[in-house]
């Protein structure tokens, strides 16, 4: 029997503070580690949260809280007062993160996702939400911690510098945030709650590995979600396959990396891009950003400058960002009838990206190449190096065949769109402005794919 949704609030908002108090004082009367306390932060906030299924059954009270958390945050980072006392618990690390930001924003999609769930299957529903959380507010921790105390082998990521041994924890204490509750809560059968275990652990670790500014506060769980619950439909041969086949992509990206231009973290996220697509949507959703990732290279002649290392994690979060978010929509909306259109939408936005990044390239290797030329010439490529094979794919289908010839204006608005708004464009800096708007180009891109649905 769920508690009155005002005494629930009111417990969840006196609990929390009576954490943040304790952290505080603790701060006050001894010298303890800025990451302990964030983290023992970390851990008193995602267990609250963990009891939601059990305290509410309405969204409104969820949304409410959500909003007092960024709030409060907020105001812990910004006001004067409450920053020299309370904010210290959150502040302490030198490191910018947004992840108390996030961290409530992923438990409010979460929560939705568990209402839209079968209420006749009252355990699945509560293993898709808590298990994610799990891993947030454990693993993360852990990780964390062991990182700080006992971390010797290094490596460099765009958000500082991560231990291996850390890693090596983050991945144990996943591996079992899944399994355990797997095992108890649900009737999955040892072997596929083994591999389950592995699968998402493996995926974590490596996301756990790439973030930074707290990111995996919200993209990390919301995956995870997405995964367990196609997972938990699959028996152990499936699960063998996805195991193998996860194994053996990451294998290939490895070795092909030394022909890109990415860097260690960059590799990881290319990995994680493949791997997520292939998991959530199949073998056709792989296709996209695989092409992408073999071919961008080739779009110019490769000389010294243009091979470079150069590209971090930001690049590939900005190149998948826009074919993610359609991909995620498809698998939310849960409609196999709509995966044509959605695949459709994914494999756009990859090609406004290759047209894109093809005006990067051929525009600093050829810069008295006049704009009309460079710009026919970039969609071209990126429109054919896509849609032919989705051609290939989709010949008995012939409305996707239809659609995919009505992709060409959406992959020449976002060039055109790159082109005109891009300082520099003959000479493309790595900065922040130029991946928000090249991902903003791309995206806008991809939604003017959606005119065929209306038009055709």
């Amino acid at each position: 029997m769920m508690v009155n949704p005002w005494l629930g609030m009111a417990l969840v908002v006196v609990t929390l503070l009576v954490v943040m108090g304790g952290l505080r004082l603790w701060q006050t009367l001894g010298t303890p580690q800025p990451e302990l306390v964030r983290k023992l932060l970390h851990i008193g906030m995602g267990s609250v949260t963990l009891s939601f299924p059990w305290l509410f059954a309405e969204a409104w009270p969820i949304l409410v809280l959500g909003i007092l958390s960024v709030g409060g945050m907020m105001s812990l980072r910004l006001v004067k007062g409450l920053k020299s006392s309370l904010g210290c618990v959150v502040s302490g690390v030198s490191r910018v993160s947004l992840g108390e930001i996030y961290f409530p924003l992923a438990v409010g999609i979460l929560f939705l996702l568990y209402l839209h769930e079968d209420p006749d299957q009252p355990a699945r529903r509560q293993v898709l939400y808590c298990v994610p959380l799990l891993l947030l507010t454990l693993a993360d921790a852990v990780a964390a911690l062991i990182g700080v105390n006992y971390g010797k082998w290094h490596y460099t990521t765009s958000d500082g510098r991560k231990s291996t041994e850390g890693s090596l924890a983050f991945f144990i204490c996943a591996f079992f945030c899944v399994q355990v509750p797997l095992l108890l809560a649900t009737d999955t059968g040892r072997l596929e709650t083994l591999l389950i275990a592995l699968l998402i652990a493996w995926l974590a670790t490596m996301f756990e590995a790439i973030s930074w500014a707290g990111l995996d506060n919200l993209a990390l769980p919301l995956i995870s979600y997405l995964l367990l619950r196609i997972y938990l439909d699959m028996d152990a041969q499936e699960l063998t396959w996805r195991l193998a086949i996860t194994g053996g992509l990451m294998a290939f990206v490895m070795l092909w990396r030394f022909r890109t231009t990415l860097q260690g973290s960059a590799v990881l996220g290319a990995f994680l891009v493949g791997y997520i697509s292939w998991a959530l949507g199949g073998w056709r959703w792989l296709l996209a950003p695989l092409i992408l990732f073999l071919s961008y290279t080739l779009l110019s002649p490769r000389t010294e400058v243009n091979s470079r290392r150069i590209h971090n994690v930001h690049a590939v979060v900005c190149v998948s960002s826009a074919g993610l978010l359609w991909l995620f929509a498809y698998r939310i909306l849960g409609d196999p009838a709509l995966e044509g259109q959605f695949l459709y939408l994914f494999t756009l936005s990859f090609a406004a990206h290759l047209a894109i990044i093809g005006i990067a390239r051929l525009g600093y290797d050829y810069p008295r190449l006049s704009a009309p030329s460079l710009l026919v010439i970039c969609v071209l490529q990126g429109w054919l190096l896509m849609f032919l094979p989705y051609l290939v794919l989709e010949w008995f289908r012939p409305l996707q065949m239809r659609y995919a010839f009505c992709a060409v204006p959406g992959v020449a608005l976002a060039a055109l769109g790159f082109y005109a708004t891009q300082p520099q464009v003959h000479d493309c800096p790595l900065d922040t402005p130029r991946w928000l708007r090249q991902a903003a180009n791309a995206g806008l891109g991809s939604a003017v794919g959606l005119l065929p649905f209306y038009l055709i």
